[in-house]
């Protein structure tokens, strides 16, 4: 019990949060997550209405862990002065982002023989964490541009069904061009009700 003690306080003062940091500078780091967050939970407030599986909660982990990996990559880069520079990629962070999300995006993708569904959910995951990403950097004129466009291309069927007087009739999945119908599938040996 007393080595757990003296670990948990020697560990406690090596790893002390430093909360001196400038006001304006928590502010930034607040506002980057904020936005990366809300921009996702906007997203995903859609993919969750249409019934998809990345729904609100997904889209603002995705896009606040993108904003903070980019963060901290940031930070990294300019805690280690210009040496660091030299020796850190800043652009390793948005790969990595970009491979890691890709796994996620693949885990929403759907495939069976005649139909893929998930590819707009995996395309807004990954627009997600390119949001979070410039976020992360403190671009949110990027960020904002990009979450228009990803807003205004998943509401484009919607609006088109509420101006023509259609959203009652319209399915939750808006536009699906790789689904074919498919036939009932048969159990092994059974036969048509036709033969019969």
């Amino acid at each position: 019990m007393d080595f757990l003690h003296s670990f948990f306080v020697s560990g406690m003062s090596v790893a002390q949060i430093d909360w001196s940091v400038p006001y304006d500078e928590k502010v930034s780091v607040m506002l980057r997550l904020g936005l990366a967050a809300l921009f996702g939970a906007l997203l995903g407030w859609e993919r969750g209405r249409a019934e998809k599986p990345a729904d609100i909660r997904t889209m603002i982990l995705i896009g606040a862990g993108a904003a903070m990996f980019t963060l901290l990559g940031e930070r990294m880069i300019e805690s280690g002065g210009d040496e660091a520079i030299i020796r850190a990629d800043p652009t390793r962070v948005l790969s990595y982002i970009i491979s890691g999300v890709g796994f996620l995006g693949a885990g929403a993708i759907l495939h069976s023989k005649r139909s893929v569904k998930g590819l707009t959910t995996a395309a807004s995951i990954w627009a997600v964490a390119a949001i979070g990403a410039a976020c992360g950097f403190g671009e949110f004129m990027i960020a904002l541009f990009l979450f228009s466009i990803a807003f205004v291309t998943l509401w484009t069927p919607w609006v088109v069904a509420l101006a023509d007087g259609t959203l009652d009739e319209y399915e939750i999945t808006p536009i699906d061009a790789n689904k074919v119908d498919e036939e009932p599938s048969k159990k092994v040996g059974e036969k048509d009700k036709a033969e019969g």
